[in-house]
């Protein structure tokens, strides 16, 4: 995380909300037996439960905040999904996704578009684009379409 907008919504948030942002980031990543409730982290950081609710759904700098410190702790772990990663390319059957994640990670596999163009037919010069916008410019005008002026005629 980049330390300097990590300090700047530090400054935005009060000490509470700093504390409570942190405690939400641990409850997400521990697991479901061990992991506090909103209640109890509430009544940790001398809140509602209310007002913990509003922070983390409401409060745009609160759900920033959580969100870098879920990222900095999942950027430490880094090598643990590496090292998860291999474990299933090496198995006794490799895992296809992980291959395609290290293979994509390394820059190794990328994704091929072919684009097909059907030729129009033969090129055609300048000076018959422009003959064919005079001819199409005299049937507009109704000099050269055999027509009248007025739509009303019988002709």
């Amino acid at each position: 995380m980049s330390e300097s907008r990590k300090k700047a919504l530090e400054a935005r948030l009060d000490p509470r909300q700093r504390i409570a942002a942190l405690l939400c980031v641990e409850r997400e990543l521990t697991d479901e037996v061990e992991r506090k409730s909103f209640d109890e982290i509430a009544a940790e950081v001398g809140v509602s439960r209310q007002a913990l609710y509003k922070w983390r759904t409401q409060n745009k700098t609160f759900i920033e905040y959580v969100n870098l410190l879920a990222d900095d702790f999942l950027e430490s772990k880094r090598a643990r999904v590496y090292n998860r990663m291999m474990k299933l390319i090496d198995s006794e059957q490799p895992s296809v996704k992980a291959l395609d994640l290290y293979f994509r990670r390394f820059g190794l596999l990328t994704d091929k578009s072919v684009v097909e163009t059907k030729d129009s037919g033969p090129a055609r010069s300048n000076d018959d684009i422009a003959q064919e916008l005079a001819e199409l410019d005299e049937l507009i005008s109704g000099d050269g379409d055999g027509c009248g002026d007025s739509p009303n005629e019988n002709g």
